[in-house]
């Protein structure tokens, strides 16, 4: 399997026939080739934009745009530090929505389902535990967002994912950090009720769940505790957990495809239950996480970056295996994709 650099930037979002980017404080969609094949939309005032031009000021700063997607009414969302945007396909602003904890959602801490409802997770250091942690919705694209769940600090430290899952057609919500903190719950209903479906150890500690039809497939995330990372699925219908391999580092990425395929990434965050400094990208292969490619951390510190290989939203719309490398040797902030 070969990988190779598409063009600069971070991957946030794919479909069908292109993919969504960033570059700092500005996004567009390129074709699986690299050529532009919309607009170039900028968000942010003239010092986020300074700010974010540099890869370098903006990890250690945490600027630029980190999530967007595609809202069924043709507008797109966007979250940039401690704002989020609704921006229409002639680059107006048409919303913005600010006062949520934390400065970003987690990676895959913001989706959009079928019927156009949109999730947000709110992530936070949250360190002395005392920031209760909210999950928004809007079901009108993004004209409003209005808090639906709220966890108190004692009971979890921040949301890691929602995610819609296109099998059961139900919604699934991940926690973190330390053992009692890490949950993974479900809701039927578009969130007006959950079930925890595990709780209780690292083992549940997810970024993160890929799908398919009889499983899900996830790799932990233990990065802050001497535990053992695994790469583990859980079967639907009992909800029993098989470890299929241990990991070498906490799992920063994973991704399921339209045609089934399933990768998972580690990361380098220098942790005392990491092997090494490298980060690795592997795909399932009948129950057995193969690596497909490797690369080193990069020489700048950690504070600014974690070395880590991280997929857009919306895989399971294409078969195209994309994902971006930070701070990683080769790839500082670059989109990869295999051919």
């Amino acid at each position: 399997m070969k990988f190779k650099k598409l063009l600069r930037g971070r991957a946030l979002y794919t479909q069908e026939d292109k993919l969504w980017i960033a570059r700092g404080m500005c996004f567009f969609a390129v074709d699986y080739n690299g050529k532009r094949v919309t607009d170039k939309y900028r968000v942010g005032g003239t010092l986020k934009y300074l700010l974010s031009i540099n890869r370098l000021s903006r990890q250690l700063l945490r600027e630029g745009i980190h999530h967007l997607l595609p809202l069924k009414n043709g507008n797109i969302m966007v979250s940039a530090k401690r704002k989020v945007y609704i921006v229409s396909p002639d680059g107006s602003i048409k919303n913005t929505f600010s006062g949520y904890s934390g400065n970003k959602p987690g990676h895959q801490g913001v989706c959009v389902t079928p019927d156009g409802t949109v999730f947000f997770g709110e992530y936070t250091l949250n360190t002395q535990r005392n920031i209760d942690t909210k999950l928004y919705r809007s079901t009108d694209n993004g004209e409003s967002f209005e808090c639906i769940l709220t966890m108190s600090g004692k009971e979890v430290r921040h949301i890691h994912f929602i995610k819609y899952d296109p099998y059961e057609k139900c919604l699934w919500l991940g926690t973190g950090d330390e053992d009692f903190e890490c949950k993974l719950m479900k809701s039927t209903d578009n969130a007006q009720s959950w079930q925890t479906i595990g709780e209780g150890s690292q083992d549940w500690r997810a970024i993160g769940i890929c799908f398919d039809e009889n499983y899900l497939t996830w790799g932990t995330d233990a990065g802050s505790v001497p535990d053992q990372n695994h790469i583990i699925r859980m079967d639907r219908k009992t909800n029993t957990l098989e470890i299929l391999s241990d990991a070498e580092g906490p799992c920063h990425g994973c991704a399921s495809f339209k045609n089934g395929r399933v990768f998972i990434s580690t990361g380098v965050e220098g942790g005392q239950n990491e092997k090494d400094n490298i980060a690795r990208l592997k795909e399932l292969k009948e129950k057995i996480p193969v690596d497909v490619l490797t690369a080193k951390k990069d020489i700048f510190p950690l504070i600014l970056q974690y070395g880590v290989m991280r997929f857009p939203l919306g895989t399971e719309n294409t078969d195209k295996i994309v994902f971006t490398q930070m701070a990683l040797c080769g790839g500082g902030e670059k989109i990869f994709i295999e051919g």
